[in-house]
């Protein structure tokens, strides 16, 4: 039996603006091309690392009763989960399961800017 808890899921690219602008504020899209989304109906396939690091998707409400859907970095268990906001990058995978987590095709908003 195997020890290891390292989160697995399926790899996304990270795709941020033409010009290379950081508008992160040195989040986690700052320091990656990749990432690995994890979350129920995600085959753990490919585990997190610091060249991957995991992020979870969020669907939530917006204020006119919307559905809202991005991503956010994954915090270590037991840490208290930062509050985050969009910095302008976005994850996308070709990979079927990708679409299915999402909800749709297309790519998510990665909030992974703290102030």
């Amino acid at each position: 039996m195997s020890n290891d808890t390292t989160p697995k899921g399926i790899t996304a690219l990270i795709y941020r603006d033409s010009l290379g602008i950081d508008f992160s504020n040195r989040g986690i899209s700052a320091q990656v091309t990749e990432v690995t989304v994890i979350g129920p109906g995600i085959d753990p396939i490919f585990p997190a690392s610091k060249e991957r690091p995991a992020v979870r998707i969020v669907t939530g409400e917006s204020f006119d009763g919307g559905i809202t859907i991005h991503a956010v970095p994954v915090t270590a268990e037991g840490e208290p989960a930062p509050w985050y906001m969009f910095g302008g990058t976005f994850i996308f995978s070709s990979d079927s399961r990708f679409r299915a987590a999402a909800g749709h095709y297309g790519a998510l908003p990665l909030h992974d800017r703290q102030e």
